[in-house]
């Protein structure tokens, strides 16, 4: 399943505007997730914040950084979807990690049941799914 951006809102979509944050934003970003999925397990929320956080922080390193970040919780079954979305062309790719990096979606990878890329007119959509529990 990818993840498309409309223009209107979707049901069910938290989102989080971040045009224009500078990466110390990532904290507040990451605490707006852990807020918006409060009534999670802690151990899945952990795992969504880490998600978020590489996500985030890969649209800063490899784009401009990000435009918007979405979050959807599903209940049958207990999933989480985070979705980030840039104005960047790259294509995400797992490498091997070395001394500058390399392990955030390595990290993504393990965690997510799945995760991916979605092109638009504007850029693109990189998103993982989470498995929680009810």
């Amino acid at each position: 399943m990818q993840v498309n951006w409309g223009t209107a809102p979707e049901p069910g979509w938290q989102v989080l505007e971040v045009a224009g944050a500078d990466p110390a934003g990532l904290a507040a970003a990451r605490r707006w997730a852990e807020d918006k999925l409060a009534s999670l397990a802690e151990a899945d929320r952990v795992d969504v914040v880490i998600v978020v956080g590489e996500l985030l922080e890969n649209a800063y390193v490899h784009a401009t950084g990000p435009s918007q970040l979405r979050i959807h919780l599903g209940r049958d079954p207990c999933e989480v979807t985070v979705a980030v979305a840039d104005v960047g062309t790259g294509e995400p790719r797992l490498r091997v990690p070395g001394r500058s990096g390399g392990r955030g979606l390595l990290l993504v990878d393990e965690l997510a049941l799945a995760w991916g890329v979605s092109h638009h007119d504007d850029g693109k959509i990189v998103w993982a799914r989470l498995a929680c529990q009810d």
